[in-house]
């Protein structure tokens, strides 16, 4: 997990703010994102078409893994250091109902005012049966597995999935259930392969489902169970989907969202998927229906919404910064994800005695640097990164940053190498 807290560390500096966690209202118009790279609850009056930043936030406040809610005016956040925020007048009065439950808290849910749960790090999972004037929680042996999913059907019976997001353990996805409310869990699955599961939804008592992602290919993971749990079969996914993070039904009708802006729907139980056109291209980490058209997604500097069922979706026109400089210098890079080469188009629309076009891995440490004079580049130039580093050694897969400088201006675009 301390290489996925690096890279939104990393990224965070590079991009737009991490929006996390999603959810939105019964009443389709008031929602909520939160921020895992700083302290930021946005808040929607009209179902995301605009948000606002929340004040009044507890000073002992940290970053955000996950928002939820069960109306316009009761909400619960959880993130670093297991802390659990609440509000009850629609977020304008925020203030901390528990912390120290974990290292972090990944997961909320409340199936009503009184009783909800978090997934949590370390194997430890929260519960209430009050909403949240009192949490409980609980550590599952073996104690070091990282929570990242949980759905109850009614007050006893619920599941939840683990991972271990790019440590590349052999078995680190775990399934597990509880039939009394949260107090005692079974493992019911444990994947053979470098496979983490990050998102459950059971329907009923029987029927549910799993998503996550392999990560030797980036490849999503969609199984379901008809028995509880206890036995589970692969789902067919669309072949141009990836790593999914998330999942949220209405009825039948469900979404899933993941890495690259993979936005994949079904409407039938997930029996079958397919394809929504999405403008996102960084990882979607959430996904948020309150009816089979009104929903939001969320992710690396984007929230998106839609009004007819994901058929199309749109991005909210969020200012991350004031910036009243024109910029001539622009910077594009495909195919993206790469598996052999990757072009890096670049202009920089003036003259510049220097520019430097540098590649750095996501600990920040330069792999590959190209220096170059503006008097022998046209305009606009591609050069062709093989991906290997100054050495001429073939780096390993993952994400990479390529930076662009000029004395006048900095732009920066990620890589994404695969296998």
């Amino acid at each position: 997990m301390k290489y996925i807290l690096l890279f939104l560390i990393i990224i965070s500096g590079l991009f737009a703010y991490n929006y996390h966690g999603c959810t939105l209202a019964p009443d389709n118009l008031h929602g909520w994102v939160v921020c895992l790279d700083t302290i930021l609850i946005r808040h929607t009056t009209d179902g995301g078409t605009t948000w606002q930043p929340q004040q009044n936030l507890p000073d002992t406040v940290y970053r955000f893994f996950d928002v939820t809610c069960i109306d316009q005016y009761r909400a619960w956040t959880c993130g670093i250091l297991g802390q659990i925020l609440h509000t009850e007048n629609g977020g304008l009065d925020w203030y901390m109902q528990i912390i120290g439950l974990s290292k972090y808290a990944t997961r909320i849910e409340f199936i009503d005012q009184d009783y909800g749960w978090a997934a949590c790090g370390d194997g430890t999972v929260a519960l209430t049966t009050n909403g949240g004037y009192y949490w409980d929680y609980f550590g599952i042996p073996p104690y070091n597995m990282e929570f990242y999913g949980v759905s109850f059907v009614n007050q006893w019976d619920g599941w939840m999935v683990a991972g271990y997001p790019d440590s590349m353990l052999n078995g680190q996805g775990w399934i597990f259930r509880s039939t009394d409310g949260g107090l005692n869990w079974d493992s019911l699955y444990r994947s053979s392969a470098y496979e983490d599961f990050f998102d459950v939804h059971f329907f009923n008592q029987l029927d549910g489902i799993v998503v996550g992602g392999d990560e030797n290919d980036y490849s999503p993971i969609i199984i379901k169970t008809t028995d509880g749990g206890f036995t589970w079969n692969p789902i067919s996914t669309p072949g141009n989907s990836y790593y999914l993070r998330a999942i949220d039904f209405v009825g039948n009708e469900g979404w899933a969202v993941g890495r690259f802006g993979t936005i994949i729907h079904t409407t039938n139980s997930g029996n079958s998927w397919a394809f929504q056109t999405s403008i996102a291209t960084n990882t979607l980490f959430d996904v948020d229906f309150s009816d089979n058209l009104h929903g939001i997604a969320c992710g690396q500097g984007i929230i998106l919404y839609t009004t007819d069922g994901g058929q199309s979706w749109i991005q909210t026109g969020i200012e991350e910064q004031q910036n009243t400089e024109v910029e001539t210098t622009n910077l594009s890079v495909y195919p993206n994800p790469a598996r052999e080469i990757t072009n890096i188009r670049f202009g920089i629309g003036h003259s510049a005695k220097s520019i430097e076009l540098k590649i750095y891995d996501v600990s920040g440490r330069l792999v590959r640097s190209f220096n170059l004079a503006s008097d022998f580049l046209s305009l606009a130039s591609t050069i062709s990164w093989d991906g290997t580093d100054d050495s001429g050694y073939r780096v390993t897969q993952g994400i990479y940053f390529v930076k662009l400088e000029t004395p006048e201006q900095t732009k920066t675009e990620k890589i994404i190498l695969m296998k």
